[in-house]
């Protein structure tokens, strides 16, 4: 049952990236936001793929970062959070005993460049 949810939810995943792949970045603030609030639904969506919660929690929070700095006009900022978002899914992917699907962690960290202008 638990590979079943895991093979849906990388599906939907790859879907999505692949919908985004032909697009160019984002090129208004709100586009931008568009596709941060996409992350953040995306990440939700593959919490069946991470072993804890706190981590989902904790990336959600990345991604939030993200968008309160864009809001604000820091897109350095935002880029920096974006970032940490890439940084912690490839930790967390890559660890001895990985914590998250390196699947799902490659579909989502695609997600993240290109989102801020």
């Amino acid at each position: 049952m638990k590979i079943t949810r895991l093979l849906a939810v990388l599906a939907a995943l790859l879907s999505l990236n692949a919908v985004g792949a032909g697009t160019a970045s984002a090129t208004t603030v709100e586009e931008c936001q568009d596709q941060l609030m996409t992350l953040r639904g995306d990440t939700l969506a593959a919490q069946a793929s991470f072993t804890s919660q706190k981590d989902v929690g904790g990336l959600v929070a990345k991604v939030d970062a993200a968008s309160a700095k864009l809001a604000a006009g820091k897109n350095t900022d935002a880029i920096a959070k974006l970032v940490d978002f890439q940084t912690t899914l490839n930790a967390l992917a890559t660890a001895p005993k990985p914590k998250v699907d390196r699947a799902v962690a490659q579909a989502l960290s695609a997600q993240a460049p290109g989102v801020v202008v």
